[in-house]
């Protein structure tokens, strides 16, 4: 049985279509810095709350770099509750305004290529992929676009070209905890693949410490589950029971449903 995860976390591109000065309306910054810490605590909800918050005034002001950044945080937050809908409908306006302002940055196209992704869409996601390398050649981006090759690559069963990503990933220097739990997990993903499960478990169990350490509390209970499974594919009962409990107490804390 199949049981690797498919879900990335690219996700942590935290204000990252910010602009490169303060917003000049006090409103609007002090919304923006609470939506922040919302986010960077893990309340993803609440975060959307403010960003929309922070949207609407953006939108009052009818200033398209601040109307950009906003629906593209937005965006994010909506992104990691699985909210795929609304994410494309924010997006869609956070492009909209940076057109508008002089150019996309190539954190709207690789959020908007994570959407895709997830919504199934490969085919759009791997041309997006290559937008975000021609719009930049920052390490970060490279370092992402490498796993999101690799994820689609899992999910068309063919876990040769996966490794390659994962390899060409490793080229890049990355310290970011999101994305190096993202790093672990799609190694996970590749290992279950090829018929490992014991160190798929561990690769997740590296995944679900570093979403921990970024306080990506749902991302650290998936990666628990998935290490779950893995271990219990592995005939390692003591462990399978324990990331899955641990599991499972998470998501619920978090009020989600679980099986």
């Amino acid at each position: 049985m199949r049981i690797f995860s498919i879900t990335l976390t690219f996700l942590t591109l935290v204000g990252c279509a910010a602009s490169p000065t303060a917003p000049k309306d006090k409103e609007l910054s002090r919304t923006s810095h609470l939506a922040r810490a919302a986010f960077e605590e893990g309340a993803t909800a609440k975060a959307i709350d403010l960003y929309s918050k922070t949207l609407n005034r953006a939108i009052a002001m009818d200033d398209a770099t601040e109307i950009g950044n906003a629906a593209y945080n937005l965006a994010l937050c909506h992104i990691i509750l699985e909210q795929l809908d609304q994410a494309s409908a924010s997006l869609a306006e956070a492009k909209a305004a940076f057109k508008r302002s002089g150019s996309i940055p190539a954190d709207v196209l690789l959020l908007e290529a994570t959407v895709a992704q997830r919504q199934g869409k490969l085919e759009q996601a791997l041309s997006l992929a290559d937008e975000v390398l021609s719009a930049s050649p920052d390490e970060n981006y490279r370092f992402q676009v490498s796993l999101l090759k690799g994820t689609i690559a899992c999910e068309q069963d063919d876990p040769a070209s996966a490794r390659t990503a994962l390899v060409e990933a490793d080229k890049h220097l990355v310290t970011n905890a999101p994305l190096l739990a993202a790093k672990e997990r799609l190694a996970g993903n590749i290992l279950l693949l090829e018929r490992n499960p014991a160190e798929a478990a561990a690769a997740f169990d590296r995944a679900a410490a570093l979403f921990q350490e970024a306080k990506h509390y749902r991302d650290m209970a998936l990666a628990l589950q998935c290490a779950g499974q893995a271990y219990r594919e592995a005939g390692d009962t003591q462990r399978a029971e324990d990331r899955l409990f641990r599991a499972k107490r998470s998501l619920d804390a978090q009020g989600e449903k679980t099986e």
